[in-house]
Order: structure tokens, then sequence, then C-alpha cells
């Protein structure tokens, strides 16, 4: 049986606060009771920063080898799903990500290293704060479109 996670694509993710979101999903997560023929799920634990140019996702997944995590994006749903293999502590586990429109997808990196899960989530240039300087002088944009409009009416009142 698959876990259904909880998401809102329709949502202005641009204006929400990332890990209160993401929190929130994880909070909504279905809980399958193990039976003798299924191993136990688990929920590792997970911590998030963020800083003018990416987001930090760390994922505590003791007992978890490489070999045995797979990370799969899906429009902006980042999941993360594995199994912990071992004579006592065995299980599952299925967590989903519902990454801002502001992720570089195309250059997001995964490290793992002694049991944790380091994701680097870049931001785009576009959701980097930039200084927009006010232009005094001619030229660029907006006396081109002066320029034109000028033109039109110049062509429209010589017609008549």
């Amino acid at each position: 049986m698959r876990l259904l996670t909880t998401y809102w694509p329709a949502r202005n993710l641009a204006n929400s606060d990332f890990f209160s979101d993401m929190e929130r999903v994880f909070d909504g997560l279905a809980q399958a009771q193990p039976t003798q023929n299924t191993a136990a799920i688990f929920r590792p634990s997970y911590d998030s920063q963020e800083s003018e140019d990416h987001y930090l996702l760390t994922v505590d997944l003791p007992g978890v080898k490489k070999e045995d995590l797979k990370i799969e994006l899906n429009a902006k749903i980042l999941t993360v799903s594995g199994e912990r293999k071992g004579p006592r502590n065995t299980g599952t586990f299925s967590r989903s990500f519902t990454l801002p429109e502001t992720v570089n997808a195309d250059k997001i990196e995964a490290q793992h290293e002694n049991g944790v899960l380091n994701l680097y989530l870049p931001k785009t240039v576009l959701a980097k704060p930039r200084t927009i300087e006010i232009q005094s002088q001619k030229g660029g944009f907006f006396e081109k479109l002066l320029n034109t409009k000028a033109d039109k009416e110049e062509s429209t009142t010589s017609s008549h």
C-alpha cells in the first residue's frame, strides 16, 4: 500500500513559508499499521535552513545506506524514500516536500554520509533580491516605446 502525501499545488508558494508547509504535509501523512508481512514505517526527522541563495534540507536516516535511498523530483514535489534494514530496527519511509517555485530543480544536489542526507536546493537567479537602478538618461526600453508611439502618431497624421 502506498502512502498518500497531501500537498497544495494550487497555492501561491512564493508568499508561503516553505518549511511550515512541509511540516503540515508531514502531520497529515497516513500511518500504515505494520503487519507480519510488512516492515514497520518510521518517520525520519529533518531540519531545514534558508539562506539568500539556497535552502538546505537535512534528513536524519540512522541505519539507512545510500543504496537503500531513493530521491525523486516530480514537478515541484521532492520525495525522499527508502528502507532501513537491520536485525531489530527495520522499516520503510517516504517523505514528500512541495518545493517553492524559487528552487532551481536542475541544480539540486544530494549527499549522504554517516546516516545523514543533505539536500542542497539552490534558488533561481530570479528569486534572489536585486536593486533596480532608475535611469534618467535616454535609451533603453522606454525610449524605444515612446519613439514607436511617436512614429505611429506621425504616420497617422501624415496620411490624413
